[in-house]
Formats: C-alpha cells, structure tokens, sequence
C-alpha cells in the first residue's frame, strides 16, 4: 500500500512537472491581405512610402534617377508618376528616402553613386530636393554630404528623423572616414532650416572591423529616445548582417555621443528563441500609434530565395517576433531592397521590389481579438454582409501569405453559442471522410486563459472540415494532449464552389459547461487552416498566425466577447421559481443581466410600453 501511494505521488510530480505555464503571448501579429497587393511602380527598387498630411500616400523609388508616385485613394490606385531627379555625368541617383516635415514641406534624400571609370569631381554622396506645394513642384539639388570618390569609400543609404524642436537629421551609412579599410560607421547630418541647409557629418555608430549600415531612425512612443535601425556584421556567432538597434536619449541627441560594439545603447533587437533564423540586412523601422514598433528586413537564409522579412517589437524597439513574410514566392521571385509604412490608424504597408517592379501590401497588427453580441446569424455556410460577425465582412482574421491560400475568419456570439467562420480560397479542396487528412479549419480555444505549454483542462480543439464533420477534443491535465471527445450540439455548415470554401460553426456554451456568454473572461484562440493539395497527398499545409503553436495555448491569441447594452435575457412570463419571496404576477416580463440575476420585473397589464424591454446602464429601453 506504501510503495502504491508512493508511486500515485510520484507520477503526480511528473504531470505536475509537465503543467507548465508561460507568460501569455501579448503583442501584435500581423495580418496580411494579399487582396490589397499593388502594383506602386512598374520599374524601381529601394522604394520608400508615407502618409501625406492631406491624407494622399506617396511613394519614391529609384528608377534612372528618382522618381515619385501618389495615391488618392488608400493605394489602390497610383498616378502622377514623376521623375524629379536626372542621372547625369555617369552618375545614378540611388536609395531615395522621404519625410514630410511638420509644416508640410516635403523632403526627398538621395545618393549619387559615380560610375566607373571614376574621376575626384564626381563623388559618393547624399543630396536632397524639397517640395512647399505637397510635391508639385521641386527644389533645385542640395548639398547634404559627400565621401570619396571610389566604391570602397563612399557613403550610403540616406534617412530622415524630424524632432520636436523642429530639427531635421538625415542618417547615412559613411565609409568616408575610413580610406584604409573596409569598414564604415554609421554618420548624421543636421538641419535647422527645414532642410534648405545642413550641418558637418556626426558619428552615431561604430563598431571596429564591421561595417554598421543602412540606418533608420525613429523617436520610439515614450518621446524620450531616438532609437535607429542598422545591420550590424559583427555580432559573435552569426557570421552575416543581423538586424540591430542602436538608441540615444532625445534630450542627449548625440551631442558627444555614440554607440560603440560594447554599449549598451546597441541591441540585438530579435527575439532568437521565437525567430532563431533572423539573420539579413537593409533593416526598416516605424513606430505604431500605440508604441509597438515594426521592423522589416530582407535575407536568403543561405538558400538564394531573398525574401522580406517583418516583425512586431515592443514599445522600446525590442524582442522582436511574430515574424511574418507579406509577399508569397515562387519560382525566381525575389523580394528585395524593402521598406514598411505606418499610415490611417496604424495599417502597416510592406513594399517591396519585386522582379523589377515596386509592390505593396497592406498589414493590419493586431492584439487581442474579439466577437460582438449577434443575434442575426443564421449559421448556413453563407457569409451575409454585416450579419453581426466582428467585420461586416466576417475578416476579422486574414492569413495565407505563408503557403498561398488565402482565408479569412471571425467571431461572434449571443446568449446560446459562440460563432465561428472562415472562408477559404481554394481550388484544390479535398475533402476526406478519414480522419487524418482533410481540407478544413483548426479552431483551438484555451476558455480559461491557462497559458500552458501543453492542452490542458479548459482548452479545445475543433477541426472544421470541409466533408461537414467536426471532430472536438479537449485537453486534460492528467495526459497533457488532445482527446477526443463527442461534438454533440456543435453545429457545422459548409458551402463551397470551384474556387473557395466556407465553414460556418455554432459551439453552444452549454458545451463547455457554460450557462451564459462569459462576457468580462479573459480567453485565448487560435484558428488553423489544414490545406490537402492532392487526393494521394499524405501531408498537410498548415497555417496559423505567426509564432502560434497548436500545442502551447500560451501562443493563442488574447480574445474577449464584447460586452453589449443588447444582453439583457428575457425570462418567461410567469413567476421565477428560483427568486424565492419575490412574486412575478403571470403577464410580466422579466429581464436578467449575462450572469442571471433578475435585474427587474414589469407587469405588462399596467406598463405595456415596457414589453420585452432590456436594460442598458441601469436604465429600461424597448427592444
């Protein structure tokens, strides 16, 4: 009896060594609509992008000189292409970058890059032109910069920061002082003019033997810190161009200050547990309204297929993650030379050149997801334009960019079920009456927020497949995986035509043991897409959001139901047996909150006005 008491414990500390929780997954991920892919310029590379002040994009691009672009309709459409720099005496004009100022007035830097055979009158610098009529008209050239006039000394990749004093800065890798060797650091110019005239180059970074380059600043949310993103050769164990931070206090301003290989003011900004494979360069970095930061980078992770990279950082521009690729690849596209822009209320645009061509997509970063009180949904397979889903859509989620198969998903509830659909673009669709293999969607809902690295109590797994089945599981602390269990009360409907799919699904809260909605409860989800291309396939795409893992609810992404003035319950019209002492005359109506307290009671005889009312902030309104 001893020795079977001993060993009950002791496998107890196994499971109890198993049950692990992790600090939830917190920050952004990004959704990629491939429906919003551009065309910006037919011919370019290295092109930048911003929002104007009077709400149009523009775009520049280096293409035989440098040329620009507007959007008046959200990038939609482009026009008013325009070149507003030559290239003369053999020299190109490369790498523009943009900022418009706070009164309007409209930058545009540049690089001349003599060509062979060189001679000492044409040298590697950084120019600009300026606009005071929102790019209509152009400045003659001005003078920023100049290194030597060789390949191996030149100066490189200009970039603008303005401060809140009004001081304009352009950033540019600087090979100038250093005729000797390979190496470069990272310079800054001043402006106090709005960019008319410009100060003597300053260092800002500097790491001895490497080259620090392709700088972009930023001034991070708290408004205090002037955080720049370079690629930075020379960090141990890597062997290539790892994205890389280097930051100063606004108040500071690199007056007397740089960022050496040992600073602590230098960081390797991404999170290598979740993204060990972060390695490239050409780094670009903005800042989302609410602080989080974007940074983008390109790589060939060794396998020739260069590919544009985009993470999500925190408000100090650090632990990088949810590492994300926008454009989807094949064959001998390449994806190169890349910038992002924050514009509307925090849309982030990718742009890309790709295959000779500049190209855009639109992101939209997300936190937390949520579903909306609905009681119109008719749970049929069929999408209806505002039928009560989050987005009038029901696109609350969007992936595909990852294996080329776009869907879309979202949520709602009322007082009986939570909701569920996606649609799926797909012209393989395989459906499957096994168990194993078949097209459909993965929904995984850790109900209780326990944030494990295993499925657990309180954690579910519905696979929506495309043959109309559901198969449910559910996670158990004593075997730490899924279990099947019965779906029984799950409601499926699938339609599907040539080219897509949809799933639509109804999960009543009495399946997970609910009585109510569990307004105000912090959950987690995750939806999965499972894609067979082939009838013989014995494998599966799947995709879910970065850095989502099927197993670890911890990764699953924060969801709440959205609290509504539309909740109040409606009990029968006769007396509440459980309200004992209270009498409900029979005629009346009684309304209840989501937890099923009786809220009020009204006899219909005396107050018809006050039929099917329900309660909003403690005050009754008609239905």
């Amino acid at each position: 009896m001893k020795k079977s008491l001993l060993l009950l414990l002791f496998s107890m500390n196994i499971v109890a060594a198993l049950a692990t929780y992790h600090e939830p997954y917190n920050s952004s991920r990004i959704f990629w609509d491939t429906a919003s892919r551009k065309v910006v310029f037919n011919s370019g590379g290295y092109a930048r992008m911003i929002e104007l002040q009077d709400g149009r994009y523009m775009a520049t691009t280096e293409t035989g000189g440098i040329n620009i672009i507007f959007s008046s309709d959200k990038g939609n459409s482009w026009s008013g292409e325009k070149k507003i720099v030559e290239n003369i005496n053999n020299t190109p004009n490369c790498v523009p970058d943009l900022i418009q100022l706070k009164d309007g007035t409209i930058v545009v830097g540049y690089n001349p890059r003599p060509s062979t055979p060189y001679t000492e009158d044409r040298r590697f610098g950084i120019r600009c032109k300026r606009s005071t009529d929102n790019g209509r008209t152009w400045s003659n050239e001005i003078f920023i910069n100049d290194a030597s006039f060789t390949y191996q000394d030149g100066c490189w990749e200009p970039s603008f920061l303005e401060l809140p004093s009004g001081e304009l800065q352009c950033y540019f890798a600087d090979e100038g002082p250093y005729t000797n060797s390979g190496e470069q650091q990272i310079s800054m110019c001043r402006s106090f003019d709005g960019g008319q005239t410009w100060g003597k180059a300053e260092i800002v970074c500097f790491r001895k033997n490497y080259r620090d380059g392709m700088p972009v600043p930023v001034i991070l949310h708290d408004g205090q810190t002037i955080c720049v993103a370079i690629e930075d050769n020379g960090w141990s164990g890597f062997g290539s161009f790892v994205p890389t931070t280097v930051r100063c206090p606004l108040e500071t301003n690199w007056n007397g200050f740089w960022v050496d290989a040992n600073s602590s003011y230098r960081d390797r900004s991404v999170n290598y547990t979740l993204c060990p494979r972060a390695l490239g360069g050409a780094p670009y970095l903005r800042v989302l309204p609410w602080g989080e930061t974007i940074m983008s980078h390109q790589s060939d992770y060794g396998d020739g297929d260069w590919q544009m990279y985009i993470y999500v950082g925190n408000e100090e521009a650090k632990d990088f993650k949810a590492m994300s690729s926008p454009f989807p690849l094949s064959g001998t596209d390449r994806a190169m030379w890349n910038s992002v822009a924050v514009v509307d209320t925090g849309v982030v645009v990718a742009v890309a050149g790709l295959n000779g061509k500049v190209e855009m997509m639109k992101g939209y970063p997300v936190r937390q997801l949520q579903a909306p009180f609905a009681s119109t949904i008719k749970v049929d397979g069929k999408q209806t334009t505002n039928e009560g889903y989050y987005k009038r859509n029901a696109s609350q989620i969007i992936l595909g960019t990852e294996n080329g198969v776009r869907f879309t998903g979202d949520f709602a509830y009322d007082r009986d079920s939570l909701y569920f659909t996606s649609r799926v673009s797909d012209r393989t669709q395989q459906p499957s009456s096994g168990t194993s293999f078949a097209d459909g969607v993965q929904l995984y809902i850790d109900l209780d927020n326990r944030c494990e690295t295993q499925p657990v109590d309180g954690c579910y797994r519905f696979f929506l497949r495309l043959d109309g089945h559901v198969q449910a599981y559910q996670g158990l602390d004593t075997r730490r995986r899924w279990n099947n269990i019965d779906d029984e009360g799950v409601h499926l409907a699938v339609t599907n035509s040539s080219t897509y799919y949809i799933v639509e699904a109804a999960i009543p809260w009495t399946f997970f043991g609910l009585d109510f909605p569990p307004v105000g409860r912090d959950m987690r989800v995750m939806p999965e897409l499972w894609d067979k291309r082939t009838a013989t396939d014995t494998s599966v795409y799947k995709e879910a959001f970065p850095d989502g893992s099927f197993l670890a609810s911890w990764t699953y992404m924060a969801f709440r139901l959205i609290e509504s003035d539309l909740l109040g319950i409606e009990a029968p019209t006769s007396p509440d047996p459980s309200q004992e002492g209270e009498e409900c005359l029979p005629g009346c109506t009684q309304v209840y909150n989501i937890v099923g307290q009786r809220i009020s009671s009204t006899a219909n005889s005396h107050h018809s006005k006050y039929n099917n009312i329900i309660v909003r902030n403690g005050k009754k309104y008609m239905k």
